[in-house]
């Protein structure tokens, strides 16, 4: 039998948010998952294809095959403390030679330590993206697209902090004028509003309501602000939009902080669509990067999966891979640390099956307990399943 293995990473998810620091990438994922097929049915054909969604890390789960090069970027995080960044440039072995990946979202993950979370919220600043951001356009050429992963944040500045890392407005202008820059987005969220990231910080950064809101007013003021002054200075200097090669659809160029997307990295995927940049969803643009559809084409199985899934998210990884199976007619089979979806709503995403880590019996511990070794062998432990059910 020939399987993909194309899974999303599986982190915990408290208040609906990965955490990314704890649980697997998509890469430690697939290999678990390998490993116990492996054993049960050694003879079965295995296809690894992790996808990154845009999310911290994501540069470094990208299959070997698919990397031509590779260069550390540093940068500033939140409060002051120095991070990496990776900057990939993609090979052969993918959809997209010579399109270059930024993992931008490595310089503010939401962290596991709520106190960390509350300061980074109160104080934080997205200079850092802003910082890897410009190094990175210095290598990219100019008629080479850049994709920037992005994601949820703690930080709440309203990208405030990336366009004074940049320079200010008119700097910030004049290096994007022109360029290829697509933002794949692993939250999709808005900035502000009823459903925006500013309305969760009171969970997720352990703040007090009124506190919340007064984080969300201010950086909703900024990125308005900014994105209204960018946006005209774009205008005035003739920048036009170029139609990434990805070849998806793209959302709204100047939106606002209600809108669809403008959440991600504090604001900073506001301001730099009011600077020409697209925004797309990251497991869409990184299935379309690494070559999805065509790593379909001969399989007979394909496995993917999620952290914690009780819904199928839109563009979510599990839903990309399910319907792209489904238009081949190929069974897709979900993997979740806790998996509680209604069988409708896989279907609808063109999955036929779920399979779930935690033991649904109250006094099971958590599928993430016992640290990343742990997870790996649950993960194990399901794979032989999956080899005795669906092989054949």
């Amino acid at each position: 039998m020939r399987v993909l293995l194309a899974p999303g990473g599986m982190h915990p998810q408290p208040h609906g948010v990965p955490l990314t620091e704890l649980g697997l990438g998509a890469g430690a994922v697939a290999e678990a998952l390998a490993r116990g097929w492996a054993r049960s049915r050694p003879g079965d054909g295995l296809r690894l294809l992790p996808l990154p969604d845009g999310g911290a890390g994501g540069a470094a789960e990208l299959p070997a095959g698919t990397v031509a090069a590779r260069l550390d970027l540093r940068g500033t995080g939140p409060t002051g403390q120095e991070r990496g960044a990776r900057l990939v440039r993609l090979g052969p072995g993918c959809d997209a030679p010579g399109t270059w990946f930024l993992d931008a979202a490595a310089l503010c993950p939401v962290p596991a330590d709520p106190d960390q979370a509350r300061r980074e919220a109160e104080e934080g600043s997205t200079a850092g993206i802003g910082q890897v951001l410009g190094a990175a356009l210095e290598v990219v050429g100019p008629d080479e697209e850049l994709v920037v992963g992005m994601a949820r944040t703690a930080v709440h500045d309203g990208g405030a902090g990336l366009i004074e890392a940049l320079g200010g407005s008119g700097p910030a202008v004049r290096a994007l004028r022109g360029r290829r820059l697509v933002l794949a987005l692993a939250d999709t969220s808005p900035l502000g509003g009823l459903s925006g990231a500013g309305r969760a910080l009171a969970e997720l950064a352990d703040l007090g309501p009124e506190t919340a809101q007064e984080v969300d007013r201010r950086a909703c003021a900024r990125a308005t602000g900014l994105s209204t002054d960018l946006a005209s200075r774009v205008e005035r200097a003739g920048q036009g939009e170029r139609v990434p090669r990805v070849g998806l659809a793209a959302a709204a160029p100047v939106p606002t902080v209600t809108a669809w997307g403008t959440g991600a990295g504090g604001g900073c995927a506001l301001v730099l669509r009011a600077l020409g940049a697209r925004a797309l969803p990251g497991a869409r643009v990184m299935a379309a990067l690494l070559g999805l559809e065509g790593a379909l084409g001969d399989r007979d199985l394909v496995l993917t999966s999620a952290g914690e899934a009780f819904d199928v998210l839109e563009d979510c990884v599990p839903q990309v891979v399910g319907r792209a199976a489904g238009a081949l007619a190929l069974p897709a089979v979900l993997v979740a640390g806790r998996a509680g979806v209604p069988r409708g709503e896989l279907a609808a995403a063109g999955l036929c099956a779920s399979y779930g880590l935690e033991d649904s019996r109250a006094a099971a511990p958590a599928w993430d307990s016992g640290g990343a070794g742990a997870v790996a062998a649950r993960l194990e432990a399901i794979g032989e399943r999956l080899a005795r059910t669906w092989s054949r």
